[in-house]
C-alpha cells in the first residue's frame, strides 16, 4: 500500500526543480511493471549522482541513497531533500551514452529523472519512524573543515575540549541571548562569522566592521554583545563581512544565530545551555564510539 501511494503521488508531480505538472497520464507503476529493479548498490548510487549533477547543475546535488521501495531514491540536495523514481531502462540508456548533448540531457530530464516528490515526509509505518527527518539532519550537515576560519573571530576558553561554529548579527538580539549561553561553557574554542543580516538591522554591517576592526575584536564583539556597549570609532580596515555573507547564502544558512559543531551538526537559534550541552555530550559520545569502532577493526 505504501508503495502504491506514493508512487501515485509522484504521478502527480513533474520535473525541473522548479516543480511542474506533467500532462501525460502513464504513472510509475505501469514504468516499474516493465523493467526489473535497480541494484541496490554504492556504485548505483555514484552514478546517479554524476547524472544529476551534470542535468541540475544549480540544484547543489550531493548525493543519492537508497530507500526501501524499489527504484525510489533519496536525493540529497544543498541543505534540503527530494525523492525520486528512477526507471532503470532509462538509466541503462544514458549510460550507454559517452557523452551527453543538450537534447539527451531534456530527454532524460523527462524520463529518467521524470517523477520527483518534494516536501514531504517518508514515513516507516512498521517501526514509526521518520525517515525523512534523518535525512534532512544530514542534509544541513557541513564540513567544519572547509570553513574559512580567518574569516572568524576566535575566542578561547580554557582548555578546548570542543569547537563551535557560529554565525551571528551583532544587532540580533536572538544572538546576544546565545552569547548569554556560551558564556557559560568551559574549555571551548569559538569561531564566530560575523554575518549582518542588512535586510533586518541595516546599520549591522557596519557594527560588524567596528567589531572587526578594533584592537581586540574578541573583547569589542564581548562588549557589543554581552554588556551592550556601543563602538565609536568608526571601522577603518578591511573586513570578511561581505565574504561571511555570502558564506551564509552558500551554506544554506537563513537566520542567525546559526552554530554548527565540529561534526558538523547545525543548531539555529538562542540555544539554552542544557539543549546546547545535550548536544556537546553527544559529541563525547560519538567520538568514543568512533574510536571504539577503530580499535576493534585494528
Amino acid at each position: 500500500m505504501t508503495h502504491r501511494f506514493l508512487l501515485t503521488t509522484f504521478a502527480a508531480i513533474g520535473l525541473t526543480l522548479t516543480v511542474t505538472v506533467s500532462a501525460d497520464t502513464e504513472t510509475p507503476k505501469a514504468a516499474h511493471a516493465q523493467s526489473s529493479p535497480l541494484a541496490q548498490s554504492s556504485h548505483n548510487n555514484q552514478r546517479l549522482t554524476r547524472l544529476l549533477t551534470t542535468l541540475y547543475p544549480d540544484s547543489q546535488v550531493r548525493g543519492v541513497k537508497n530507500t526501501p521501495i524499489a527504484n525510489f531514491f533519496e536525493v540529497t540536495l544543498a541543505t534540503s531533500v527530494a525523492y525520486v523514481f528512477i526507471e532503470p531502462e532509462a538509466l541503462k540508456t544514458a549510460l550507454s551514452k559517452p557523452t551527453l548533448n543538450d537534447e539527451d540531457k531534456k530527454q532524460l530530464k523527462n524520463t529518467l529523472f521524470r517523477y520527483w516528490y518534494f516536501g514531504g515526509v517518508f514515513f516507516d509505518m512498521k517501526t514509526q519512524a521518520d525517515l525523512t527527518q534523518v535525512a534532512k539532519n544530514r542534509a544541513e550537515r557541513i564540513d567544519v573543515a572547509t570553513l574559512p576560519v580567518n574569516q572568524a573571530i576566535v575566542r578561547t576558553k580554557g582548555t578546548p575540549k570542543h569547537t563551535l561554529y557560529v554565525f551571528t548579527d551583532p544587532l540580533c538580539p536572538y544572538c546576544r541571548k546565545l552569547e548569554e549561553t556560551l558564556k557559560q561553557l568551559e574549555d571551548v574554542k569559538i569561531y564566530t562569522f560575523l554575518s549582518p543580516l542588512v535586510t533586518l538591522h541595516p546599520e549591522a554591517r557596519e557594527v560588524a566592521a567596528r567589531i572587526w576592526c578594533a584592537g581586540n575584536p574578541a573583547k569589542a564583539f564581548d562588549a557589543v554583545m554581552l554588556e551592550d556597549q556601543t563602538l565609536t570609532t568608526k571601522a577603518q580596515c578591511e573586513t570578511p563581512i561581505l565574504k561571511n555573507e555570502a558564506l551564509m547564502q552558500k551554506l544554506g544558512i537563513k537566520g542567525t544565530p546559526t552554530l554548527f559543531l565540529e561534526n558538523g551538526e547545525r543548531l539555529t537559534g538562542a540555544l539554552d545551555i542544557e539543549k546546547l550541552r545535550k548536544a556537546l555530550d553527544a559529541i563525547v559520545k560519538e567520538k568514543s564510539q568512533t574510536l571504539a569502532q577503530t580499535k576493534e577493526n585494528d
